[in-house]
């Protein structure tokens, strides 16, 4: 059977849903965090569910640029994603489309459900005081359909994001400790 083409981006954001939002700061000065960001090397160590591995295919760290990964973890197959950046602020804010991929940089649904958002618009700022850094997330919905907001709505009263982002920056909190 022969692969489905990927699906193509969304161009348009509905924002029916109030977004989620995450403030979290680090004991680390602003440029410090900045590179883990800006560096594949350094993203690649604390992106993503704890346990897996992330590889970096493409790293165009610039608005209009792309970063396509691919994700292992223990006893499941691998699973593909890219950043869409639209907007870098350098130390002040990245801006990036979010969406599950297939392994040649396509868009492609969730792998576990239809009714995941193609794409969500992920928006983070950095500020500095004291020689820490405060990263506040804003993420919502980018394109979605009724349906697919209703499960990002979910997503948000369920715990989910809060738990996957938290997790994450948890494990960003851990690398920039050592």
């Amino acid at each position: 059977m022969p692969a489905s083409p990927p699906l193509e981006p969304r161009t348009t954001t509905t924002a029916a849903v109030a977004p989620f939002q995450l403030t979290r700061s680090f004991a680390a000065p602003l440029e410090r965090v900045w590179q883990a960001w800006s560096d594949p090397a350094q993203f690649g160590l604390w992106w993503g569910p704890r346990g897996c591995t992330l590889e970096a295919l493409a790293f165009d760290f610039r608005a209009g640029g792309l970063f396509h990964y691919r994700m292992d973890l223990p006893d499941a197959p691998p699973m593909w994603g890219r950043f869409a950046f639209r907007e870098l602020l350098p130390r002040q804010r990245i801006v990036w489309l979010n969406a599950f991929s297939n392994a040649h940089c396509g868009i492609a649904r969730a792998p576990f459900s239809e009714l995941c958002p193609l794409e969500i618009e992920n928006r983070v700022s950095f500020s500095e005081e004291a020689g820490r850094t405060t990263l506040s997330l804003r993420a919502a919905p980018w394109g979605a359909s009724a349906e697919e907001e209703g499960f990002f709505a979910e997503l948000c009263s369920s715990g989910s994001l809060a738990q996957g982002y938290g997790g994450t920056f948890d494990q960003l909190a851990e690398m920039l400790a050592r």
